[in-house]
């Protein structure tokens, strides 16, 4: 379903069809970039994002869309989480801008499965990040629950980063829900059990030390309510040695959801730079063209 969905609206997109395209969404939802995030509220709003999407592509001289579903899982009965990645080539098949990672979720509705939110791995002061944002409007929340946002996001990231620090598996166990979904631009990461996410927690841990790593300092740069009980943010992370930054500083988006049980738990997270393991971060700085977010 997530494979016909993609193809559906990659064909929209090429021949213009904004009907064809519009039959594949539900209305209203949000659309989030790395640092950004609207609420498309009508098929208006979602026709203006289609139109300067398109726009986009023609700038750049788009001549094909090579998209896949690189992961699709159920997420009970009537939702399905897939990510797919997209890449944008001329006529001669070069590739003219960095892969996109895009993060869906697929409800079924009367029988008919609709794509009700995405998530992409572009920044929002980017052309392709500005027209994905240019169809909507920003969330309806007043400074109160903006700052009550910000101020959960930046609790949590406090929480999670002191697991880290403190080598407490079990904290960062508490604050992750399974499946996690971690995207780079590289692909896509999925964490499906304790153990793995205890592993690869490990893997990091050792790391830091091996780095003589003395801090990690994460902040808040955008919190947005995407739901009642769903908040994205991006944030950027300092490593830290002593007053040394191990790596230059790097910005990162995860959505984190509230249970039943008012904890909050991480669902999602993109490290443009690579997977936030140290050796992957100092070796994608070191390689020529690196492109990552600063």
């Amino acid at each position: 379903m997530a494979s016909s969905l993609l193809d559906a609206t990659g064909r929209a997109l090429m021949a213009g069809d904004f009907d064809a395209f519009a039959n594949c969404f539900k209305l209203p939802q949000s659309i989030v970039t790395i640092d950004g995030v609207r609420l498309l509220n009508n098929k208006a709003d979602l026709e203006r994002a289609f139109v300067r999407v398109r726009a986009h592509y023609a700038d750049i001289g788009l001549a094909k869309l090579d998209r896949w579903i690189e992961l699709a899982l159920f997420d009970g009965p009537d939702v399905i989480r897939s990510c797919h990645m997209t890449h944008v080539r001329s006529e001669d098949g070069t590739l003219l801008k960095d892969p996109v990672v895009t993060l869906s979720q697929l409800v079924c509705e009367n029988d008919q499965w609709l794509i009700s939110g995405m998530l992409y791995s572009v920044p929002s002061d980017s052309d392709h990040g500005q027209a994905l944002l240019s169809g909507g409007t920003p969330p309806k929340t007043d400074q109160v629950q903006k700052y009550a946002a910000e101020a959960v996001f930046q609790s949590y990231l406090d929480r999670v980063t002191r697991a880290y620090l403190d080598g407490h598996f079990a904290t960062l166990s508490e604050a992750v829900q399974l499946p996690l979904f971690v995207q780079t631009s590289k692909g896509t990461m999925v964490v499906m059990r304790t153990d793995g996410l205890e592993e690869d927690f490990n893997r990091t841990v050792t790391q830091l030390r091996v780095h003589g790593v003395s801090d990690i300092v994460r902040r808040v740069h955008i919190a947005e309510m995407v739901g009642d009980r769903r908040i994205h943010g991006a944030y950027r992370t300092h490593i830290l040695s002593g007053a040394r930054l191990v790596i230059p500083a790097y910005k990162s988006a995860m959505t984190i959801e509230q249970g039943a049980d008012l904890n909050w738990r991480m669902t999602s997270v993109i490290h443009p730079m690579g997977h936030l393991t140290m050796q992957a971060q100092i070796d994608a700085q070191a390689a020529p063209g690196h492109g990552g977010l600063t």
